[in-house]
């Protein structure tokens, strides 16, 4: 991830026709030194998906950020109701919404999320660095860098002292990485009432550039019924739900399709619950 060239091509996209290109270039290298230790600062925070305490500790520092480059900020609770699959922790913490209002009249949604994949404790063995142009730290692809860059283009914009929208919103989902469940009404809603909307998710392109579209997820439960009884003394009496099982995953390994972007995996099985029973 190249740093200054990162937030140059972010804030160039929308408001670049208002601005001198030298003026933003010389206003996004100042903010090299700051961004790195925003990205410190996010990546010294655990935050997977099911850390409810570690996912409120950053958000409260990026609701705190967020008001003190002057925005309008909320703490919105999850959605009730939504779907659960086993990859939704029991609480989810609240979404991290923000606004700034300007002389203009364009709307604009700035996404991103700080929920990470990585398991809590793992942040003791792989700590932030910076080696080179490059900085490493767990999350920081996805999507701490994300978050780093909306606060690093939204003090870039107050520095040039640039108000020609009629409000940025920044959204800050905390369960992004399972599903989207406490947010995704809300980022429906906010999205149909914006002009424009950028998702500040890392490419797995090399170099700059803006991706028009990306993935979408859904997940699948397969349930398999099948007969107990005990495995030595009766095996026969049963039907193995687990074998059942194993067939039909074998039947939908091939319905993946690349060339459309389709990608289907089986992750999470489990069957029987004592090791001498038919399941």
């Amino acid at each position: 991830m190249k740093l200054t060239s990162l937030l140059a091509v972010c804030l160039v996209l929308p408001f670049a026709s208002a601005q001198e290109p030298a003026a933003v270039r010389t206003s996004v290298q100042r903010e090299k030194q700051p961004f790195l230790d925003t990205l410190k600062d996010l990546v010294s925070i655990e935050s997977g998906s099911g850390d409810f305490d570690g996912v409120t500790r950053i958000g409260d520092l990026i609701g705190g950020r967020l008001r003190a480059l002057g925005g309008e900020v909320e703490k919105v609770p999850p959605a009730t109701g939504y779907p659960r699959f086993q990859n939704t922790p029991e609480r989810l913490a609240d979404t991290v919404v923000a606004r700034f209002h300007g002389r203009g009249t364009r709307r604009i949604l700035l996404l991103a999320h700080m929920d990470t994949v990585y398991a809590k404790g793992m942040l003791a063995k792989q700590p932030f660095r910076v080696e080179g142009d490059r900085a490493y730290g767990l999350g920081i692809g996805d999507d701490k860098h994300g978050v780093a860059t909306i606060l690093h283009v939204l003090s870039v914009l107050r520095n040039l002292r640039f108000d020609q929208y009629g409000v940025i919103t920044v959204l800050i989902s905390p369960d992004e990485e399972v599903g989207s469940n406490a947010e995704r009404d809300l980022i429906t809603s906010l999205g149909s009432q914006h002009d424009l909307v950028l998702s500040y998710e890392g490419s797995r392109v090399p170099g700059d550039d803006v991706r028009l579209a990306t993935t979408g997820v859904q997940l699948a439960l397969l349930t398999v019924k099948g007969r107990a009884s005990h495995a030595g003394a009766a095996p026969e009496q049963g039907r193995n739900a687990l074998y059942e099982l194993s067939h039909q995953l074998l039947q939908m390994q091939d319905m993946s399709n690349p060339s459309r972007g389709l990608k289907l995996n089986w992750t999470v099985a489990s069957a029987g619950s004592v090791s001498n029973a038919i399941p």
